[in-house]
Protein backbone atom coordinates (compact mmCIF):
# COMPACT_ATOMS: atom_id res chain seq x y z
CA UNK A 1 0.00 0.00 0.00
CA UNK A 2 1.32 3.35 -1.04
CA UNK A 3 0.74 6.45 1.14
CA UNK A 4 0.54 9.34 -0.34
CA UNK A 5 2.33 12.11 -0.91
CA UNK A 6 2.69 14.41 2.57
CA UNK A 7 5.14 17.35 1.57
CA UNK A 8 6.43 20.19 -0.87
CA UNK A 9 9.64 18.37 -1.53
CA UNK A 10 12.69 16.28 -0.50
CA UNK A 11 14.17 19.04 1.07
CA UNK A 12 11.28 19.07 3.50
CA UNK A 13 12.63 15.84 4.88
CA UNK A 14 14.09 14.99 8.22
CA UNK A 15 15.13 11.25 7.89
CA UNK A 16 16.08 10.86 11.39
CA UNK A 17 13.34 12.10 12.46
CA UNK A 18 10.78 9.95 10.67
CA UNK A 19 12.81 7.15 11.79
CA UNK A 20 12.99 7.98 15.27
CA UNK A 21 8.93 8.69 15.77
CA UNK A 22 8.51 5.58 13.35
CA UNK A 23 10.75 3.41 15.99
CA UNK A 24 9.11 5.48 19.22
CA UNK A 25 5.23 4.89 17.82
CA UNK A 26 6.33 1.02 17.27
CA UNK A 27 7.87 -0.10 20.82
CA UNK A 28 4.95 2.17 22.58
CA UNK A 29 2.26 -0.03 20.53
CA UNK A 30 1.42 -3.39 22.37
CA UNK A 31 0.14 -5.29 19.84
CA UNK A 32 3.65 -4.95 17.85
CA UNK A 33 5.45 -8.00 20.36
CA UNK A 34 9.00 -7.41 18.43
CA UNK A 35 9.57 -4.37 17.09
CA UNK A 36 13.27 -4.83 16.51
CA UNK A 37 13.20 -7.64 14.29
CA UNK A 38 12.50 -5.77 11.29
CA UNK A 39 13.98 -2.41 9.86
CA UNK A 40 12.39 1.06 9.90
CA UNK A 41 14.94 2.79 7.22
CA UNK A 42 14.12 6.65 6.01
CA UNK A 43 15.39 8.04 2.77
CA UNK A 44 14.63 11.03 1.39
CA UNK A 45 11.27 10.83 2.93
CA UNK A 46 10.48 7.63 1.96
CA UNK A 47 10.12 4.87 4.92
CA UNK A 48 11.43 1.34 3.79
CA UNK A 49 10.17 -1.40 5.91
CA UNK A 50 11.90 -4.53 5.92
CA UNK A 51 12.20 -7.89 7.61
CA UNK A 52 9.78 -11.01 8.56
CA UNK A 53 6.69 -10.76 10.72
CA UNK A 54 4.30 -13.38 12.01
CA UNK A 55 1.06 -12.46 10.22
CA UNK A 56 -0.42 -10.22 7.38
CA UNK A 57 -2.31 -8.02 9.85
CA UNK A 58 0.81 -7.47 11.92
CA UNK A 59 2.33 -6.32 8.55
CA UNK A 60 -0.35 -3.86 8.10
CA UNK A 61 -0.75 -2.77 11.87
CA UNK A 62 2.96 -1.88 11.78
CA UNK A 63 2.27 0.88 8.53
CA UNK A 64 -0.48 2.32 9.97
CA UNK A 65 1.11 2.73 13.35
CA UNK A 66 4.06 4.40 11.46
CA UNK A 67 1.45 6.49 9.59
CA UNK A 68 -0.61 7.86 11.86
CA UNK A 69 2.01 8.68 14.52
CA UNK A 70 3.86 10.72 11.33
CA UNK A 71 1.05 12.76 10.56
CA UNK A 72 -0.06 13.02 14.02
CA UNK A 73 3.43 14.78 14.84
CA UNK A 74 3.12 16.86 11.72
CA UNK A 75 6.32 15.04 10.15
CA UNK A 76 6.29 15.04 5.97
CA UNK A 77 7.38 12.21 4.73
CA UNK A 78 6.33 10.87 0.98
CA UNK A 79 5.78 6.91 1.10
CA UNK A 80 6.25 4.03 3.21
CA UNK A 81 7.49 1.16 1.33
CA UNK A 82 6.34 -1.91 2.88
CA UNK A 83 8.66 -4.75 1.86
CA UNK A 84 8.14 -7.01 5.24
CA UNK A 85 7.31 -10.68 4.88
CA UNK A 86 5.05 -12.77 6.92
CA UNK A 87 6.70 -15.80 7.91
CA UNK A 88 5.30 -19.21 6.65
Amino acid sequence: MKIPFLGKSSQNFVDDRLQAAAREALAADPMIPDSDVFTVESVKGVIHLRGVVHSEAEKQRIETVITNALQTKGLKFDRIVNELRVAN
